[in-house]
């Protein structure tokens, strides 16, 4: 009997390492999946993130790039439109000139109407303090 009570026990023992050894391979086996199951999951983020973070700096170059080109482009706007300035302010300037031309020669048909009708009243004398014409007008002088 006491025989057949030891051989229960150990076949006891022996089922329940067997069960034990059984839990201890399906827990470990649990664990591994929940560790690649997280483990994919970070992974995939991580890489989402490093995927945004290269679009990022793709987004970031272009954007220098452009930054870039549109600096060039406002500084050649910057020289046609000084250019342009300089260009009216010397159409300013000729018209300035024309307007004083166009005065002076007023000027100078003024004084010659008025010498031309002199001569035709009568002789001019030598002396221009005598004459009966007056003092020749010079440029911009008004009569």
């Amino acid at each position: 009997m006491l025989a057949r009570l030891i051989r229960d026990h150990t076949q006891k023992q022996q089922n329940v390492r067997k069960h034990n050894e059984q839990l201890r391979k399906e827990a470990v086996q649990a664990v591994n999946d929940v560790s690649d199951s997280l483990a994919e999951s970070l992974n995939a983020r991580v890489a989402s993130i490093f995927q945004t973070q290269r679009e990022i700096e793709a987004e970031a170059r272009k954007l220098a790039t452009q930054t870039t080109k549109l600096t060039k482009q406002t500084k050649q706007w910057t020289g046609m439109i000084d250019g342009l300035s300089a260009a009216l302010k010397e159409l300013g300037d000729v018209q300035n000139w024309a307007e004083v031309i166009e005065r002076d020669m007023r000027d100078v048909v003024m004084t010659l109407e008025y010498v031309h009708k002199g001569t035709m009243t009568g002789p001019i004398d030598e002396d221009p303090s005598t004459s009966s014409v007056g003092p020749v007008l010079g440029a911009g002088d008004s009569i």
